[in-house]
């Protein structure tokens, strides 16, 4: 190799690597795809619903329960206040945070049905089908009620495949139920 083709291929690599480095430079400061992801998902957050704690006093809901945590931080064991915050979290979609106020209903009563009844919906809408009978049970040990046999007979029915526990709280929700648009609905089953 000559020197004046050592010399252009030198030049060549020198231009080459500037070159990249103005490119790598350019790219790192201007409008590559790392910088758009990141600036639309700022825009994605900034855009999105805030959950109900970050809205505070703003919404209807967020005053509610803001007055519900005060009237908690009176009385921490209120059954009623728990389950009150229980129901808006669940209407938010906030299934854990339902659950979490569900639970220390459960410790703070435990000779109430409803917390027991609460909890058992709240699992089934996760699917923990198991877990969700056994607190409708523990509901219905502790006050029999028509509306919670049917939630429990349709969980053995239909997702547990255990169609003689359907069947039988299918059976007593008939005998015990009031509501005759309930009734109707436990009558369809029974006859499937």
């Amino acid at each position: 190799m000559t020197n004046s083709s050592r010399r252009i291929v030198l030049g060549a690599l020198g231009l080459g690597i500037v070159v990249m480095f103005a490119l790598s430079i350019a790219w790192r400061m201007g409008d590559h795809p790392l910088i758009r992801q990141r600036a639309a998902q700022t825009s994605a957050a900034a855009d999105a619903p805030r959950s109900m704690m970050e809205q505070g006093a703003d919404s209807p809901q967020g005053q509610a329960v803001m007055s519900l945590m005060q009237k908690m931080k009176d009385n921490p064991n209120d059954v009623d206040t728990l389950l009150e915050i229980a129901r808006i979290f669940a209407e938010q979609g906030d299934n854990e945070g339902a659950k979490s106020m569900t639970e220390r209903a459960l410790v703070a009563a435990p000779s109430d049905a409803r917390p027991p009844y609460i909890m058992g919906v709240l699992l089934s809408r996760e699917g923990a089908w198991d877990e969700a009978a056994k607190q409708l049970e523990r509901s219905i040990s502790l006050k029999d009620d028509a509306a919670t046999r049917y939630s429990l007979a349709v969980i053995y029915r239909y997702h547990l495949k255990q169609e003689n526990k359907a069947r039988e709280n299918y059976e007593i929700a008939a005998r015990i139920c009031e509501d005759p648009a309930l009734a109707s609905m436990i009558k369809a089953e029974l006859d499937k």
